[in-house]
């Protein structure tokens, strides 16, 4: 049972559930890019439309560590090691825990909604549940 839990392809398949629901996030934060409502209220409107250029960034940010955990979950065998195995987990961690970190500090931070909060959970969990399902074959315990 444990060989299949612990399978590539099944861990490749939670991580592209993970991305595909993650996409209703992402469109979400597309969409604040040029929304008059999603502007800081400073005089400078420089300051105000500021803030469509981090979420413009957090885009690309988002594409760019889903491409890098795809290549780490799809590269040959001769890539699967510790320090990959790890930086996927950081790349993880650095995408998903700004989900929930900063609630316990400034409740501004916390997700908009219920709604919101189960599209985090949705996208965040099959991923990671993934990255500890196939750590074995980072670590060169793959068994028989």
């Amino acid at each position: 049972m444990l060989k299949y839990l612990t399978n590539l392809w099944l861990a490749r398949a939670l991580v592209i559930l993970g991305f595909i629901l993650g996409m209703r996030s992402i469109g979400s934060t597309i969409g604040h890019i040029g929304d008059e409502s999603m502007i800081l209220t400073p005089d400078s409107r420089l300051a105000q439309t500021h803030s469509w250029h981090h979420y413009f960034r957090e885009v690309f940010s988002d594409f760019g560590v889903m491409a890098a955990i795809l290549i780490i979950l799809f590269a040959t065998p001769r890539f699967r090691n510790p320090i990959t195995w790890w930086v996927m987990l950081v790349l993880m961690l650095g995408f998903y825990a700004p989900f929930w970190v900063g609630t316990p500090f400034m409740a501004e931070l916390a997700a908009p909604s219920m709604g919101a909060e189960i599209i985090h959970l949705q996208m965040a969990v099959p991923p990671l549940l993934a990255c500890f399902l196939v750590r074995r074959h980072f670590f060169g315990t793959t068994g028989a």
